[in-house]
């Protein structure tokens, strides 16, 4: 491999890996700008798998939300709903064969007597209603209280969870002062469990905590305590390995197998809630079953109603919660920004029961797959040319991006999707910048180049297609010039440095400036002489008149500063030109440090024998040269002239000069 090649190489590897380690710098630094924009990046696989029955996760029936909406009050012509009313609707599903009833409330201070006496003793007959309390822990959740009374630091010791935890629990949340159900009916119910829910930086709800720590000992959420129950698991058998899972052993639904149910959490015991879809309601395409509180509580006084309604609700667990316009209790989730957030606790039941399971990908996990995918694109830009590097990387960025939805599709894996995109988006930028200026540079010295060696035309044709004088060796025919100065190296004896560059600058100067004219090519400056062909890279079909018109205007030229020079007391300029026109071999050539493009063959070599035996101010061209020259410019034939190198005498033809 060359030196630049190297170079290259090395400069696309650093650059792409400076682009990754960027992009990880820039997440680490502004986490509450680009983790956002990730989430919302893969909440859009969540909608996309929300209108597709063949991906929308499965539903387990067994989860019935029984709704407080807008139709509620309308059915019960009333604005208002008392605790008199909540004890029946508790004894109806209990009657109604519910396995568990949920409450998605607080009721924390008492009302009156009969009304809470009424609620307390339906929840102590029912044996199956749970209600919620409030945690106060920190930011990022919807509710802080002040510290707790007495009464409920001491219910909240005698119902906390003493699980088995394997490893560091010291990132779960940290309870301190609670909000409860009051107390008697905290008694009379199975148990409460904690209703906070921590959101996303960007306010989004898409994990459930499912334990917090509570003084020496763990504190379930209603989701955990009822998945429990429902289940037969009791907290000893309940395992806790902070950031891995939280096993269920033994779980057992009513009638079935007992089997261990894993459930990945986080290192503060979050668990990612696997959304069915929007909570819909009873008037709309349900994701859910859903009743109406109005229609449960009027079963009361219909016998055949509340038959009907046990048909339904046997063996069901009714989530009991406020959905009407208006409800403080709603925020964003995936694909739905007025959520009812008891539906979060509902689908993290269902995510349970169904075991399934968002699983992210943790920090190893990503780097192995970053790793790969920095690879591929490194491979791609050793391999393609710019613009075939741009289609790859785009179609790497695409190819990510449909892997990482597939695997959510088919498998609930959540890659982070942002975050490689950018990486390949940046580290492609930054190698074709790279490459645009690299190129750039490039073409200014090879312009500079060119300038001294082929005329404008031809050079801003060659930037345009440089494989103009890169391609390989060709064989062509061409016409070659030599010429040179007679006596120079005498006459330069009696001259200093200064004086010789002065004037040899001065006449090939001017002799460029006519090679250039005619669009002829400079091959090199031998001391005092001159090479130049024509008829490459550029084709040329009369290159052979162009040579010999320029040799006539070149002596014409040597001829005016001649007597400009003898005026000035510098030495008498005389030149002399030989041109042959014949097939030879144009390319560069050289070394890898330097290279050269240039002509080789016998036929150059003629064309500097004919320049050695031409007479002064006189042009000496070939055979060949003469037969497509001759009906454009004066000649005269010469006696043929022996050459070194050629057996036979050469046939030469002399170019009349002044007319």
């Amino acid at each position: 491999m060359s030196t630049s090649s190297k170079r290259t190489t090395s400069a696309t590897f650093i650059l792409i890996v400076a682009s990754f380690l960027a992009i990880h710098l820039l997440f680490w630094l502004l986490p509450n700008v680009f983790e956002p924009w990730n989430a919302q990046t893969v909440d859009q696989l969540f909608s996309l798998r929300s209108k597709s029955d063949s991906f929308r996760p499965r539903y387990d029936s067994t989860i019935v939300h029984i709704d407080i909406s807008d139709r509620t009050f309308e059915l019960l012509e009333n604005s208002y709903l008392n605790r008199f009313q909540y004890a029946e609707v508790v004894q109806n599903l209990a009657d109604m064969g519910t396995a568990l009833q949920l409450w998605d409330f607080i009721l924390p201070a008492k009302m009156n007597l009969q009304e809470d006496s009424a609620l307390v003793l339906a929840t102590a007959n029912a044996r199956n209603a749970y209600f919620g309390l409030a945690f106060r822990i920190g930011d990022g959740w919807r509710s802080r209280f002040r510290a707790s009374s007495t009464t409920a630091n001491r219910y909240l010791e005698m119902t906390m969870w003493n699980v088995h935890a394997e490893g560091d629990p010291s990132h779960l949340h940290q309870a301190q002062g609670a909000l409860i159900t009051f107390p008697a009916l905290a008694a009379a119910s199975q148990g409460l469990g904690f209703l906070n829910l921590p959101f996303d930086r960007d306010g989004v709800y898409r994990r459930m905590p499912l334990l917090v720590r509570y003084r020496e000992a763990y504190y379930p959420s209603l989701v955990l305590r009822a998945a429990c129950d429902y289940l037969g698991v009791t907290p000893d058998r309940v395992v806790l390995e902070p950031g891995t899972s939280i096993t269920l052993k033994g779980a057992r639904r009513p009638g079935g197998q007992q089997r261990d149910i894993i459930i990945p959490i986080d290192r503060s015991a979050n668990m990612l809630v696997n959304y069915v879809g929007p909570l819909a309601r009873e008037d709309s395409v349900l994701s859910m079953l859903h009743a109406n509180f109005a229609d449960i509580l009027r079963a009361s006084d219909d016998r055949m109603e509340l038959d009907i309604w046990r048909e339904r609700l046997t063996g069901k667990i009714a989530v009991v919660s406020e959905v009407r316009t208006g409800a403080a209790d709603v925020g964003p989730i995936p694909g739905d920004n007025d959520f009812p957030l008891s539906g979060v606790h509902s689908n993290a039941i269902n995510t349970i029961l169904t075991e399934n399971f968002l699983r992210q990908a943790d920090g190893l996990e990503m780097f192995l797959v970053e790793l790969a995918v920095l690879v591929v694109l490194v491979l791609l830009a050793l391999r393609l040319s710019s613009r075939i590097f741009s289609l790859g990387a785009l179609g790497l960025i695409v190819l990510y991006f449909a892997v990482a939805t597939l695997m959510f599709l088919f498998s609930n894996y959540m890659l982070n999707v942002l975050r490689p995109i950018l990486e390949i988006g940046l580290g492609a930028f930054a190698v074709i910048a790279y490459r645009y200026v690299n190129e750039q540079k490039q073409k200014e010295v090879l312009r500079r180049s060119f300038e001294a060696y082929f005329p404008p035309t031809v050079v801003r044709k060659i930037m345009v297609n440089p494989s103009l004088v890169t391609a390989a060796g060709q064989k062509k025919e061409l016409t070659i010039l030599f010429s040179d100065i007679k006596s120079f190296t005498t006459y330069s004896s009696t001259l200093s440095p200064d004086e010789i560059q002065r004037l040899l600058n001065e006449y090939f100067e001017a002799m460029v400036e006519i090679v250039f004219k005619y669009e002829g090519t400079v091959d090199k400056f031998i001391g005092d002489g001159l090479m130049v062909f024509f008829g490459d890279p550029e084709p040329q079909p009369d290159h052979a008149v162009r040579c010999v018109k320029a040799a006539i205007e070149m002596q014409r030229k040597c001829r005016e500063l001649k007597e400009r020079w003898v005026r000035e007391g510098k030495f008498p300029l005389m030149v002399r030109i030989g041109i042959n026109t014949g097939s030879v071999v144009v390319g560069n050539m050289g070394s890898e440090r330097r290279l050269s493009y240039t002509v080789l063959g016998a036929d150059v070599n003629l064309a500097q024998r004919l320049e050695a035996n031409a007479p002064v101010e006189g042009i000496l061209i070939s055979q060949r040269t003469y037969e497509l020259v001759r009906d454009h410019v004066p000649t005269r034939a010469l006696d043929p002239i022996k050459v070194k190198g050629l057996d036979e005498a050469v046939r030469v033809y002399g170019v009349l000069v002044e007319g």
